[in-house]
C-alpha cells in the first residue's frame, strides 16, 4: 500500500474564505493526503446519502484520496472554514466523511490556537500534528455519539435522562419504565433494539460506571459509594464489581492512584 511506512504529518493549516462573487473550484485529494475542513461560519451544500444538504458552523468534513473539498455555497452566506492538510500513512477512512464539533463554545479557541501554533517556527510539528489530529478525531467521536443518542425514541431518551439526572440510583426498572411513560416490556424492547442490553443490564452497568468514577476520584467510604450508586447491600456491590472489573473495589481504587 502506498506510503504505508510514512508517519502522520501536519502539512498545512489555513483559513479559507469562500468568495461570494465567483464559483469555487473543488480540490481533488491526492494519494497519501487527508484534508479536514472545519466550518467556522457561513453555509455550504454537500451531498450526503445521495441528497444535497445544508451544513453550517461546527461541521467537520474529512476528505481522503480521490474525494473533493467542499465548494457549493450560497452567494449571500459564503462559507468560512479551517483547512488542515495531513500526510497520512495509508489512504483509508477512519472517521465518517461528515461529523461535527462537539463543543461549539471551544471551536474558535481551537481554530486560533492551531493557526498560530502551525505558523510558529519554534513549535515542534510532530507534537502539534498529534494534538490536532487527535483533537479532531475526539470531537468527531463525541459528536457522533451524541447524534446517535439524539435519534433514540423519546421514551428511551427520557429513560436515559432519568438515569443521568438521578442523584441516587435506588429505583428499579419498573420505576424507570413509569418515569419514561411506557410499560416494562416496551422499555425492554427499546433497550434491546437500540442499546443491545436489557434495562437491568444497562442500569447495573451504569451504576458500576458511576462507582468506578467515585472510587477513582475521591476517598468516600466504599459502603457509601455502594449505597449512593443504588446497590441493595455491600455484598451485592462487591460481587458485581469483581465480576465486571476482575478485582474488588478497594483494589480498583488503589490501582487508580498515582502511586498505585
Amino acid at each position: 500500500m502506498q506510503g504505508i511506512n510514512r508517519p502522520l504529518e501536519l502539512q498545512g493549516v489555513s483559513i479559507f474564505l469562500a468568495p461570494a462573487n465567483r464559483p469555487i473550484r473543488p480540490a481533488e485529494i491526492v494519494p497519501g493526503t487527508e484534508i479536514v475542513e472545519v466550518m467556522i461560519g457561513g453555509c455550504v451544500y454537500f451531498e450526503q446519502d445521495g441528497e444535497l444538504r445544508e451544513f453550517e458552523r461546527g461541521t467537520i468534513f474529512w476528505h481522503i484520496a480521490g474525494e473533493y473539498t467542499i465548494f457549493r455555497t450560497p452567494a449571500d452566506d459564503p462559507y468560512r472554514c479551517l483547512a488542515i492538510r495531513f500526510r497520512v500513512p495509508e489512504d483509508r477512512r477512519s472517521v465518517p466523511r461528515v461529523t461535527g464539533w462537539s463543543n461549539e463554545a471551544e471551536l474558535d479557541g481551537f481554530v486560533d490556537e492551531v493557526v498560530s501554533r502551525f505558523h510558529d517556527e519554534t513549535i515542534d510539528r510532530t507534537y502539534l500534528c498529534e494534538y490536532v489530529h487527535r483533537r479532531l478525531f475526539w470531537e468527531s467521536y463525541i459528536y457522533n455519539r451524541r447524534s446517535v443518542a439524539a435519534a433514540y425514541p423519546k421514551p428511551l431518551a427520557k429513560a436515559l435522562a432519568v438515569l443521568k439526572d438521578a442523584s441516587a440510583l435506588t429505583f428499579s426498572v419498573r420505576d424507570l419504565a413509569q418515569r419514561s411513560g411506557v410499560s416494562e416490556p416496551y422499555l425492554y424492547a427499546l433497550f434491546h433494539k437500540h442499546l443491545g442490553a436489557s434495562p437491568h443490564q444497562y442500569l447495573l452497568n451504569y451504576r458500576l460506571r458511576l462507582a468506578r468514577i467515585r472510587l477513582a476520584g475521591g476517598d468516600d467510604n466504599i459502603k457509601t459509594i455502594s449505597e449512593e450508586c443504588g446497590f441493595e447491600n455491600l455484598e451485592s456491590f462487591y460481587r458485581a464489581f469483581r465480576r465486571t472489573s476482575g478485582m474488588p473495589p478497594g483494589e480498583y481504587r488503589r490501582r487508580q492512584q498515582p502511586n498505585g
